[in-house]
C-alpha cells in the first residue's frame, strides 16, 4: 500500500534548524492550530497583517459560517488546487515539537517566473523570540537551494514594524507600496502595503545548518528542474 507521502509528495518535506522544524500542514495539526490562532496572532497596537481578518471571525466549531470552518475550508481549497502551474506551500512551524505558527510560500507559473512569495505568522506567546526570522530564513533558503528561485516577494502593511524587522533580517529590500484593501471585523477598509523582495545576493542565512529531506519529490510533483548555481544567477 502506498504511503501518503508517495501519494502527495508534499507531506514529505521536512526543513529542519536547529530546534525549528517546517513541515506542510496536516489535518492532524488542525486541532493544535485552531488553539494557537484562539490564544492570539495580532499584537497589541499593531495594524490588522492579513487581507482578511480570518483570524477575529467568531469562535463557532461545528458551524459551517465560523472560525474554524472557514479557515479549515481555506487551507483544504488549497491543496485541493496544488498543481504546478500555481501552488501553495501551508507550512507549519513546530519549536521543540509545540505548534507556534505558519510559514507559506506560494507561486504561479514558477517555471517561468522563478518567483516565490512569502507569507507567515507567529501565535502571541512566541512572538520575540527569532522563531519568525528564522522560519523565514529556512522557508526563503528553501526556495533558492532547492527549488531555484531567482527572488522572493512578501509585504507588510504599513506601521506593522516587527514584520518590517524580520523582513530586512532576512535580506528583503523595499519594493514599491501600493494601495489594498482589507476586509477588517469592522468593514473593508483602504491601507498601503509595503511589498519586499529578496534575492540569493541580499539573503541572509541563518547562523546554523539546515537540512532538508523530501526536496527531490517535491520537485518532481511540481515539475522543476533543480538549475545549477550558475544558471541560477544569470
Amino acid at each position: 500500500m502506498l504511503t501518503l507521502e508517495e501519494i502527495f509528495p508534499p507531506y514529505g518535506l521536512a526543513i529542519t534548524c536547529g530546534d525549528v522544524e517546517l513541515r506542510v500542514l496536516r489535518d492532524d495539526d488542525l486541532p493544535e492550530l485552531v488553539e494557537l490562532v484562539r490564544g492570539g496572532i495580532q499584537a497589541p497596537g499593531a495594524p490588522m497583517p492579513f487581507l482578511q481578518a480570518w483570524h477575529e471571525e467568531p469562535f463557532s466549531p461545528g458551524s459551517p459560517d465560523g472560525f474554524p470552518a472557514t479557515s479549515l475550508a481555506w487551507w483544504w481549497t488549497q491543496r485541493a488546487q496544488f498543481q504546478p502551474q500555481k501552488w501553495s506551500l501551508a507550512l507549519a512551524v513546530r519549536r521543540r515539537g509545540v505548534l507556534v505558527g505558519m510559514q507559506d510560500m506560494m507561486a504561479t507559473d514558477f517555471t517561468q517566473t522563478r518567483h516565490v512569495e512569502t507569507g507567515s505568522w507567529l501565535g502571541l506567546p512566541h512572538q520575540g523570540r527569532g522563531i519568525g526570522t528564522l522560519m523565514r530564513q529556512m522557508a526563503v533558503g528553501f526556495a533558492f537551494d532547492e527549488l531555484g528561485a531567482l527572488e522572493c516577494g512578501s509585504g507588510y502593511i504599513v506601521g506593522n514594524d516587527r514584520s518590517a524587522g524580520v523582513s530586512r533580517k532576512v535580506g528583503y529590500v523595499d519594493n514599491g507600496l501600493q494601495r489594498i484593501a482589507q476586509r477588517t471585523a469592522d468593514g473593508t477598509i483602504g491601507v498601503t502595503e509595503q511589498r519586499m523582495l529578496i534575492t540569493p545576493d541580499t539573503y541572509v542565512r541563518p547562523d546554523r545548518p539546515v537540512s532538508v529531506t523530501g526536496a527531490d519529490a517535491v520537485r518532481r510533483f511540481l515539475a522543476i528542474e533543480r538549475r545549477p548555481a550558475s544558471e541560477s544567477k544569470t
